[in-house]
């Protein structure tokens, strides 16, 4: 009796074992690769034990074993459907905005600039290279430009699916030239990973597992919505230029006090549920 309890014991462990570390992938992936890429190996010493444990049971007890390999192998067909839902969810995710009407008054600029946030995230996603043209400066412009076309010659793809804000507040605000600079702490949650084109595989990051994401993201814009009639990089005239950017020299324009343009983002922390 003790020993089929020990046993018992013992089958329990090896299912729960599997279940939590089974196809460990990278942490997260995030735009422009601020987020960390270490591996979760932080059972690999007991993955060890735990298939010399399952040897073990097919051979002394069939039985227990196969159950054990069973239960398993459902348990992986769960974490794949989950996946595959996932993927095609974030494939086929609509872009949806906060209203800042819905907060109150201090809390609009931040509910604003979570959106300019949130449109450079799909842009990215869906290699929309105007949209991160319109609300980026040129420098980080730039640095998307790079990445996106290393991820294009790898047959890449950054998905972030479900996009959520969980809070914000204002860390720096100055002013300089006529242009005030914001700085902002925002934390967001979200599914985020890297698939290959070709076949829809996950090549970084976890489909399944939900990343929590704490950003100080730098804002920058014009100051008591002055109109700009020249460039401020080149000087020339912007006189009949409907476009956010310079017909000479295509720098970003920040045209008015309503229109934030991400100067820069930076990753503060991260982590992601284990339990998803």
């Amino acid at each position: 009796m003790k020993r089929s309890l020990i046993i018992l014991i013992l089958c329990l462990f090896l299912i729960g074992m599997f279940a939590t570390t089974y196809n460990v992938q990278l942490v997260g992936a995030d735009s422009g690769y601020d987020a960390s890429y270490d591996i979760d190996s932080s059972n690999s010493s007991e993955d060890d034990g735990g298939l010399f444990y399952l040897i073990y049971l097919c051979i002394e007890y069939p039985p227990l074993g196969i159950a054990v390999i069973v239960i398993i192998i459902l348990v992986c067909r769960s974490n794949s459907k989950k996946k595959k839902e996932i993927i095609n969810k974030a494939l086929n995710s609509k872009l949806e905005l906060l209203n800042p009407s819905d907060y109150s008054e201090d809390k609009k600029l931040e509910i604003h600039a979570f959106n300019i946030y949130k449109k450079i995230e799909y842009a990215w996603m869906n290699f929309d290279y105007d949209t991160i043209r319109q609300n980026t400066t040129d420098e980080m412009y730039n640095m998307y430009l790079m990445q996106l076309d290393t991820l294009k010659v790898k047959n890449q793809k950054n998905l972030m699916y479900d996009i959520k804000y969980l809070g914000s507040s204002i860390k720096e605000r100055h002013e300089e030239n006529g242009i005030e600079t914001i700085v902002i702490n925002m934390k967001v949650s979200c599914y985020d990973f890297i698939i290959n084109t070709t076949n829809s595989n996950v090549e970084r990051g976890n489909a399944s597992k939900l990343n929590y994401y704490n950003y100080e993201l730098t804002f920058v814009k014009t100051v008591d919505n002055k109109e700009i009639d020249i460039c401020p990089r080149c000087g020339a005239p912007l006189k009949g230029n409907n476009s956010s950017v310079c017909d000479y020299c295509k720098s970003t324009i920040i045209s008015n006090n309503y229109t934030l343009i991400m100067s820069k983002k930076k990753m503060i922390s991260q982590k992601y549920s284990k339990k998803e």
